[in-house]
Order: structure tokens, then sequence, then C-alpha cells
């Protein structure tokens, strides 16, 4: 029978199904993937396909209105704070995943940055700590929210309904609306670019050469690598894995489009170089997604998308539906 969540539970037998149909596909069923090696990827989508469209929105979903709603009052009622306490100085704006439509459906933190336009960089370790505390001050003692107000390495938190992280900072030189912005790590005492207004346009501009197919795979993804919380798998990184993927491997039937991705991400090698969305650095380095984190992240991906190119192939619903749902340990 069908779980709580919807899905198939593993213990659930097949009835009326025959047992060789029980069988987990291997990844060598799939060379990597027999039948989506059998077409090119951007293929008219058979009507054969028997996977549930309601257990594909449950894992491609984004936040509800409701919760969008409370994300864009709380960027409001900060950027009102920062006007009205901080003598209209600020320019803020959300960077992260919210802004980017990739978040998934249970996501409770925003970034926001706070941009300081009367500096530029270069600013001293003491000019920083000052900018830091400011805005925690102004957080502190507006009526507009409500929550721990704490400061960290590179922003400064509230903790309430919902937990947004504001981070400081400044233009490199007089004030523009063109990255790069200077973020400070306050355990590093060191400024250092930051690309959110680029990251956001090169995401706009893969979701239409993708036929809207990216963000919903981007989702796919996250909400995938949620069921190994041991893994290092941060969003940030997932997105930029999932971004460097040709526009070709895509398809707007996102089961195909996460299995044909998937497949392309496993042709990685510890010394591949993965551009981040915004284009500014190699993240599959030690001092960003450690190689080794990244090696293991294939390792969960090839276990699991054989389920996937194998709910992709089920002559059934029944069966279809539950290896969907197996792939993202449910």
């Amino acid at each position: 029978m069908y779980g709580t969540q919807g899905c198939l539970s593993r213990a659930s037998p097949m009835r009326g199904v025959p047992s060789r149909a029980l069988r987990q596909p291997q990844i060598d069923d799939v060379k990597p993937a027999a039948h989506l090696a059998r077409w090119p990827y951007r293929w008219t989508v058979a009507l054969t396909y028997k996977i549930s469209q309601p257990l594909i929105d449950k894992y491609t979903a984004g936040p509800s209105a409701q919760r969008t709603s409370q994300v864009k009052s709380l960027h409001e009622n900060i950027r009102q704070a920062l006007e009205n306490w901080g003598d209209k100085k600020f320019d803020t704006f959300l960077q992260g995943s919210y802004r980017n439509g990739t978040a998934i459906a249970d996501i409770n933190d925003v970034d926001i940055v706070a941009l300081y336009d009367p500096w530029n960089s270069p600013e001293s370790s003491a000019r920083w700590e000052w900018l830091f505390n400011h805005v925690a001050h102004i957080l502190q003692q507006t009526s507009l929210m409500s929550g721990q107000v704490t400061i960290g390495d590179k922003c400064v938190k509230l903790d309430g309904q919902l937990k947004a992280d504001i981070v400081p900072a400044i233009s490199r030189t007089a004030y523009s609306s063109v990255d790069p912005i200077r973020v400070y790590s306050r355990r590093q005492r060191l400024e250092r670019d930051n690309y959110p207004r680029t990251h956001y346009d090169n995401g706009v501009k893969k979701q239409t050469a993708t036929g809207d197919a990216y963000k919903s795979t981007v989702r796919l993804f996250k909400r995938w690598i949620r069921q190994y919380p041991t893994l290092t798998a941060p969003s940030f990184y997932i997105e930029c894995a999932v971004h460097s993927v040709e526009n070709s491997a895509f398809n707007t039937y996102l089961p195909l489009s996460f299995a044909s991705v998937g497949v392309e991400l496993l042709k990685y090698s510890e010394t591949s170089i993965i551009r981040s969305v915004a284009g500014d650095k190699d993240i599959l380095v030690p001092a960003e997604w450690k190689p080794a984190h990244f090696v293991s992240f294939q390792q969960a991906l090839r276990r699991d998308l054989p389920l996937v190119t194998g709910a992709l192939g089920a002559s059934t619903t029944y069966e279809a539906d539950r290896l969907w749902c197996s792939a993202f340990g449910d």
C-alpha cells in the first residue's frame, strides 16, 4: 500500500507483479542508462512513462505560496528597518536558493545582502566589525520583526519564525549594481568577492536554455541528497554541479532530466573543474567542495540512479512509483 507520504513502502509486497520486476536495477543494467542511451537526451516524452505526477511534484516542489509570502514580508521588514535606522545607506536584496528559485519545499532560512552604500573596498577589520555590529543593533532595536540576533563569521543571524542570514557587504568601487560585491570573514579577517546577482542572472539564462527544466532538476537533486545527512553536499555546490551539465542533458520530463543529468555527473572525476554558477571560481577544490566529498556524493548517486532509470523503464505505475520513491529514500 501507499505510505503516509504517498509513496510505496520499501517493505510493501508488489501484488500481481512478476518476481523478476522486484530486482533492484543495477548501474550495469543501464550502461550507465540503457534506455537513456537509446535516444538523444532531448526527445519527445514517451507516453508510456508510468511515474505518478503527484510523486514527481512531491520531489520537485519549491516553497509554498504561504512560505514565499513570509520570506517576502521578512525581506521587506529587514529592508525597512535598515532604511529607518541606517539613515537610508543600505541596499538590500535576496540571494541564495530563494532568490534563485532552487529552494526545496521545507527550507526555513533565507539569505539577505545588506550592501552598505557609503563604503568601498578595502576596509579595515575594525570598520567591518563596526558594520556587523551596526546591522545587529538595528535588528535588535526594530519592532518590525522578532527573534534572537547573533553575529556569525560572515553574517548577522536572525533566528525567528524564519531564520535569516543578513550578510553585510560593500562594493569594490563607488556603489554599483554590478557584481562583485565584497563580503567579510570575521574569523579570517579577510574580504572576498561575491557574485550573487551574476549567479541569479546565469540561472535565469540556464532555465530558459533548458526549457524551464534546470531549476526543477536542481530541486530534485537537493531533495534526493536530503536522505544522506552524513554526506557533505551543500545546496550551493549541488546547484553549481547541476548547472555545469550541458543544456542538452535536461528534459522537461523531470525524472528523465534527473537521470540524464545524473549520468553526466557520474562522468566527472576528482580532477574535473566545476565552475560556480556565477563562473567566478572552481568549486571542486579542497577549499570549497572537497573532492573526496564529491566522490561520496557520486557514490550515493551511482547507487540510486538505477532506481530512477528503473522507474522510467517500468511497465506498471505500481513498479514505477515504488522505484521512484525508493530513489529518494521513501
